[in-house]
C-alpha cells in the first residue's frame, strides 16, 4: 500500500506573511525575519504569502509546465539532460544515478540555471560545465516563458536571503557573498498519478532534503508534498491560494549548525489526476567553501542527518564537489564527479 500521510491542519505549517517585510527596513521587516526564524527553526517548511509574485504569472508557468511535458516523449528525450555535463535539460521517469540503494523516482522535469556567457562558465567540481540551456526546438517558446519566471523568483530569492541573515543576526551580505555567481536552478516537474493499492516502492519523489541552501515551490491544487516531523509521522503540506513554500535545505543547515533544520521531505500524488510543482532552488556558488557561521546553542536539539543527502557539519567543504557527487547518485547523465 502507499505510505500515508497524518492528516494535520495546515497551520501546522506555519505562515509567514511578508507585506512590509520587503521593504529595505523597519519594524516590519524585523517582525517578518523573527516570524522567519521561528518557522525556519521550528518546522523547517512554512508557507509565504504576499510574496510579490502575481498569480497570473505563476498560472503561466504551469501552463508552460504542461505545455512540456504533453509533448511527445521524443521530442524531451531530444533535449534529455544524459547529453550534457550540467544536468540541464528533460529528467525523464524513473531514472537514478549511481546509487544503487535508492529507488526511482516517477517524477519527471525540466530543469535549467540562468544562461552563463560564454566567458564564465559554470563550474561543477572544479571543472567547466560546457554547453548551454538545451531548450527544446518543438517548443521555441518555453525559453522565454521559464525565463520570465526565473527573474520574478530569483528576485524573491535574494529579498528572502537577506531576511535570513536579518533573523540570524547576520551582517547585511554575509550570505549573500556566498551567491557570487549565480547557479540557481528552475524545475518544472510532473508527477503521475499513484494508485492507492501500490507498493509504494517508487514515488513521485523518494525522501529526501535539498542540497542547496533554500527552495521556493509552486504547487498545484492536487497535493501531495509531504513533510517528516521530529517523532516520524509525515505531514501533509496542502496548497494554500496565494502563497508559496520555503523550506531549508541543507546549505542553510550547515550555515546556522543545525538550528535550522534541514527537513526530510517526499512526494506521494494521490489525487487520481496529474500534479505539477514548479521548484526554484537557491544555489550558492559552486567553488563556495560550506561550515558553520554560527554555532548550535543546543547541539542536541538536531533533526537527523544520516539520509543520502545530509550534508557535514563537523568540516569545510567545497560546494560543488558535494553537490556532483549527490547529483551523480540521484540522477543519470554525465555530470563531471569530484575525485
Amino acid at each position: 500500500m502507499l505510505p500515508v500521510a497524518k492528516k494535520l491542519d495546515f497551520k501546522d505549517v506555519p505562515t509567514v506573511d511578508l507585506a512590509g517585510g520587503l521593504a529595505a527596513d523597519g519594524p516590519r521587516r524585523a517582525q517578518v525575519a523573527a516570524e522567519i526564524a521561528e518557522a525556519a527553526g521550528r518546522v523547517g517548511f512554512f508557507y509565504v504569502s504576499n510574496h510579490g509574485i502575481p498569480e497570473a504569472e505563476v498560472a503561466a508557468i504551469y501552463r508552460a509546465s504542461e505545455d512540456f511535458h504533453n509533448l511527445p516523449t521524443a521530442a524531451k528525450m531530444e533535449v534529455s539532460l544524459t547529453k550534457n555535463n550540467h544536468a540541464q535539460g528533460y529528467l525523464h521517469g524513473m531514472t537514478k544515478g549511481t546509487g544503487a540503494n535508492l529507488a526511482e523516482n516517477l517524477q519527471e522535469a525540466f530543469q535549467i540555471r540562468r544562461p552563463l556567457a560564454e566567458d564564465d562558465p559554470g563550474l561543477l567540481a572544479g571543472k567547466p560545465l560546457h554547453g548551454r540551456i538545451p531548450w527544446p526546438p518543438a517548443m521555441p517558446g518555453l525559453r522565454p516563458r521559464m525565463m520570465r519566471f526565473y527573474d520574478l523568483v530569483d528576485g524573491l530569492g535574494y529579498e528572502l536571503l537577506s531576511l535570513f541573515e536579518l533573523a540570524l543576526g547576520l551582517s547585511p551580505d554575509a550570505l549573500r557573498a556566498f551567491f557570487a555567481k549565480d547557479m540557481n536552478s528552475l524545475r518544472l516537474l510532473h508527477y503521475p498519478p499513484q494508485k492507492p493499492d501500490e507498493p509504494g516502492v517508487h514515488l513521485g519523489a523518494r525522501a529526501h532534503t535539498d542540497t542547496n541552501a533554500f527552495t521556493i515551490l509552486a504547487q498545484d491544487d492536487n497535493g501531495g508534498l509531504e513533510i517528516r516531523n521530529r517523532d516520524g509521522d509525515w505531514i501533509a503540506v496542502p496548497p494554500m491560494p496565494g502563497t508559496l513554500v520555503v523550506n531549508v535545505g541543507e546549505v542553510l543547515k550547515v550555515w546556522t549548525d543545525g538550528v535550522f533544520p534541514s527537513v526530510v521531505h517526499r512526494v506521494v500524488n494521490r489525487s487520481g489526476r496529474e500534479r505539477y510543482s514548479i521548484p526554484f532552488f537557491m544555489y550558492p556558488s559552486y567553488d563556495a567553501v560550506i561550515q558553520p557561521l554560527l554555532r548550535n546553542p543546543d547541539p542536541a536539539n538536531v533533526a537527523p542527518e544520516n539520509l543520502h543527502t545530509s550534508m557535514p557539519r563537523d568540516k569545510p567543504f567545497v560546494y560543488g564537489e558535494f553537490k556532483s557527487r549527490s547529483t551523480a547518485r540521484i540522477m543519470p547523465g554525465n555530470v563531471a564527479v569530484a575525485p
